[in-house]
């Protein structure tokens, strides 16, 4: 079990971090699911995980948002 310090922070297991790949940096969020709060490791490595290899055709993600949008000088 952790202890929450005076800045609200507190330090994951090793076991969980090794378990969820959590390294420095690696961005994380706290989410209610039902009467739990769980930690969501990454979020936004998901969601872009979900996207992944939707923009076929040799664009990049920005060059398609340039054709989509017009190019912003």
């Amino acid at each position: 079990m952790s202890k929450v310090t005076a800045k609200y922070q507190f330090t994951i297991p090793v076991n969980v971090r090794k378990e969820l790949g959590i390294i420095p940096g690696t961005e994380v969020d706290i989410a209610k699911e039902g009467q739990k709060y769980v930690i969501v490791v990454d979020p936004i490595e998901t969601v872009k995980r979900k996207w992944r290899g939707k923009f076929r055709g040799g664009l990049t993600t920005m060059e398609y948002m340039d054709e989509v949008r017009g190019k912003v000088n």
